[in-house]
């Protein structure tokens, strides 16, 4: 688990409540849906192993952190530039309920300011999957962290079901 200062914490409730502020202009909230968030994933395309970290904050209080080593790489022979297999994994036990959230996601000791950053009040649809990555196919950008995400409603099935049996019991 990530280790979040005070510091770090002060830092990021800043950052959450100037984004929670600039969403009260907003009139008509309740016709746009509440977010699921269905899987966080990694993809590392970068040739190096990297240890990866995410936390959400839910109104600045953060409410999820963890990390997971994950493995470079491989490329498609020993001297190519052509990534072959990319390094992978998936955090688990996160929050599906993201209205209003913030997720943070960066690569090994990354400062602040270098953090991606994925506000899911910026998005509107029920559904959202998300994976961070770990530089790119072509190495232009070898350790440079970026969050990407779909609206594919496959990807919440799963989030569903455990909405579901967490109400039923």
């Amino acid at each position: 688990m990530v280790h979040v200062t005070r510091r770090k914490a002060l830092q990021l409730s800043g950052c959450a409540v100037v984004a929670g502020l600039a969403g009260c202009g907003a009139l008509d909230r309740d016709s746009a849906p509440s977010p699921t968030l269905g899987e966080i994933g990694v993809t590392n395309l970068d040739f190096r192993p990297h240890t990866v970290s995410v936390l959400i904050t839910d109104e600045g209080e953060p409410v999820y952190s963890a990390e997971m080593d994950v493995e470079a790489a491989k490329p498609e022979v020993d001297d190519s530039t052509d990534v072959a297999t990319a390094g992978s994994g998936s955090f688990e036990g996160f929050p599906t309920e993201v209205e209003g959230s913030v997720l943070y996601a960066w690569r090994d000791r990354q400062p602040v300011s270098k953090w991606e950053k994925f506000d899911f009040q910026d998005k509107t649809t029920s559904c959202l999957g998300l994976n961070v990555h770990i530089g790119d196919v072509s190495q232009s950008r070898p350790g440079d962290v970026s969050v990407l995400y779909t609206t594919n409603p496959d990807t919440c099935k799963d989030a569903a079901t455990a909405i579901s049996a967490d109400a039923d019991g």
